[in-house]
């Protein structure tokens, strides 16, 4: 309980400084506030644990990971469809230079000598994800097993590197799991009209045999049956490592993995 207690104080912290850091008045009048991803800190509270890092080394590497994270989904929000407005086309500008200004945020967290260690992974990892983005925007994988594996780097590789960096090797493989299984239950969500993201138009033309940027009546029949088989196959296999991996069972990431293990079909994804 006081571990808990403890942790939830460390959260909200992190929280209030990534608002701080990433809220600009100008930004806030015309695009979305930079997204938190909450789970990434959990993970990190516990990959950091029992290192030689202080409160504020970790708390300097979490915002970094988080602010690396925000940049990611900041571009992703940035179509290529053709705008003719210049209404339309300075909110995509400053998204643009939203997720630019988020990236070099994130540099700026770990020029202090005692994170010089950490920095290649965050740069090599973030470069990865890139080059993998790239190949599934231009569908280059030839199998099943191609797409996902690629698929899997996109959404936990960056957490996974970081696991490793640091001798976490059970967390390393939870994390490429489980947030690959969150990403394909946001991709599953029902739309009437859906821009697709490279991650989700390289399970399209897989499925549907064509390329799209934007799909009506979102999701198809046979990305749909594949979204299903895919988060059924994930939730068993994340059931697995925590059946094999006792210790987690008493930390406050269990049930948060534990959360989207049970989750049904039409659970709203938050």
């Amino acid at each position: 309980m006081i571990q808990s207690q403890q942790q939830a104080e460390e959260v909200k912290d992190i929280e209030n400084q990534f608002l701080k850091m990433t809220t600009h008045p100008y930004l806030k009048k015309h695009i979305d506030s930079a997204e938190i991803e909450y789970d990434i800190i959990f993970f990190l509270l516990e990959i950091m644990k029992e290192t030689s890092l202080t409160t504020e080394e970790k708390r300097e590497q979490i915002l970094s990971a988080l602010l690396v994270q925000a940049a990611f989904l900041t571009h992703e929000k940035v179509h290529n469809t053709k705008l003719e407005d210049s209404m339309e086309k300075k909110p995509r500008q400053l998204t643009v230079l939203a997720g630019d200004f988020f990236s070099s945020l994130y540099y700026f967290m770990l020029v202090k000598n005692v994170h010089d260690d950490i920095l290649p992974v965050f740069s090599s990892s973030i470069q990865k994800i890139n080059v993998e983005k790239m190949s599934l925007h231009f569908s280059e994988h030839q199998s099943e097993d191609e797409l996902m594996k690629r698929l899997e780097t996109v959404e936990g590789g960056f957490i996974s590197d970081i696991a490793l960096f640091y001798k976490k090797n059970e967390l390393a493989f939870l994390a490429e799991n489980f947030f690959l299984l969150k990403r394909l239950f946001k991709e599953r969500e029902k739309s009437n009209s859906k821009y697709l993201s490279a991650f989700a138009s390289a399970i399209h033309s897989f499925r549907e045999g064509y390329r799209a940027d934007e799909i009506t009546n979102w999701p198809p029949a046979r990305t749909s049956s594949f979204l299903n088989e895919k988060i059924s196959e994930l939730q068993v296999k994340l059931q697995n490592q925590l059946d094999t991996y006792p210790a987690i069972h008493k930390v406050p990431l269990y049930n948060r993995l534990k959360n989207w293990i049970n989750m049904e079909c039409e659970a709203k994804i938050k």
